[in-house]
């Protein structure tokens, strides 16, 4: 018999996860643009957590096309501090949603004496 797994509520009170974040405003255009457009709400939804970007412990990003990596990538680095990128692994999946190239989630560490706004 498997028993439950533990989980640190600790942990997951100091921390934002942002799973599913497709391109709303800009299904069907560029990867660029539906990067962009995703990691500027990624920005605003990290504020209103208590965090930022510097703070992103993980990051696991879906392309409809893996071809696409490089013009992913180059918004990413553009968008991420110079302090450096976080975790990130990046995934081919051929069912994301009609017009969307791109997926992002992400979990993020709040800030010391941060919490839910």
């Amino acid at each position: 018999m498997m028993g439950q797994a533990k989980v640190d509520e600790t942990l997951l009170a100091d921390a934002a996860y942002l799973p599913g974040q497709v391109a709303n405003l800009t299904r069907g255009a560029s990867v660029t643009a539906q990067t962009n457009e995703i990691l500027e709400r990624i920005d605003d939804m990290l504020l209103r957590e208590g965090t930022d970007k510097a703070e992103i412990i993980l990051a696991n990003i879906w392309l409809s096309d893996l071809a696409s990596f490089e013009e992913m990538n180059r918004a990413w680095d553009a968008w991420m501090p110079d302090s450096g990128t976080p975790r990130r692994a990046t995934f081919e999946d051929k069912n994301l949603p009609p017009m969307c190239a791109i997926r992002i989630d992400v979990a993020a560490s709040r800030k010391s004496g941060a919490g839910q706004i």
